[in-house]
């Protein structure tokens, strides 16, 4: 069951502010979400009324109204967009199944790059997130990366989204940010209550890793993120230790106590 609430917002935000400069703009960001009591609680109901109905398009189109109050919440868009782009329908064929994912990726591609008008320097988190959408929503749906042959290929279209990016902000470590970013993408999925798609990110990111010319600080990385996932997945003789020592980390912490 899907339990989107207000306090999930304020946990993510203050997650951001930990790994981000409070910036006067990331302030105003912050702030702006408390100007909204009287709509947000209505629209954090309707969402969850639709996805215990187990309704993906009406939960999705709800949500998208949600982000419209929240239009700077980078973390929001994209959890909203993944939940729907990886969202699973058992009772069609494989066939169906691919081409039904298909359609949902590009709509929650879609849902991203509307996003990034708001987005300002975190742009490329968008940018990069659409890409590991692609990666993630292939590895999930068997017969999808087939069908994306037609559109060049799941890696070509997942390499415009982080040519994009790094045109538009060049940087050598660009690349090589996205596994570091991951952690705040996979805490908005686990408050959602989507932990096996939490736990797909940072997988992804543990391959990502692999970018990281630091190879002692990539070796660390992977280490923290497959502890995570460890935990996620029920394994409760996880050390966290070190987990609960790497601020990189913190968006992760609550879901790991």
């Amino acid at each position: 069951m899907l339990d989107f609430r207000p306090a999930c917002a304020l946990a993510l935000f203050a997650a951001s502010a930990a790994l981000l400069p409070p910036t006067t703009a990331r302030v105003r960001e912050f702030a702006s979400w408390f100007a909204r009591p009287a709509t947000l609680p209505f629209s954090w109901r309707a969402l969850q009324e639709a996805a215990t109905a187990g309704d993906a398009e009406e939960a999705f189109a709800r949500g998208q109204r949600i982000m419209q109050l929240l239009p700077q919440w980078v973390e929001g868009h994209c959890a909203f967009a993944f939940r729907y782009a990886l969202t699973e329908d058992d009772s069609v064929t494989a066939e169906q199944a691919a081409a039904a994912a298909e359609r949902r990726l590009h709509v929650a591609l879609a849902q991203i790059a509307q996003a990034r008008a708001f987005a300002g320097d975190r742009e490329p988190d968008l940018l990069q997130s659409s890409a590991l959408l692609i990666d993630i929503a292939c590895r999930r749906f068997e017969g999808l990366a087939e069908r994306l042959q037609a559109r060049g290929g799941a890696m070509v279209l997942a390499d415009r989204y982080l040519a994009e990016a790094e045109r538009l902000f060049p940087s050598a470590a660009l690349r090589e940010q996205r596994t570091f970013r991951t952690p705040l993408l996979a805490a908005a999925l686990l408050q959602a209550g989507r932990t096996r798609d939490a736990i797909d990110v940072l997988r992804a990111a543990i391959d990502r890793a692999a970018e990281v010319r630091d190879r002692q600080l990539a070796t660390e990385w992977a280490a923290r993120l497959q502890e995570a996932i460890g935990w996620l997945s029920g394994d409760r003789t996880v050390d966290r230790t070190e987990i609960f020592a790497d601020r990189r980390l913190a968006p992760l912490w609550p879901h790991l106590r």
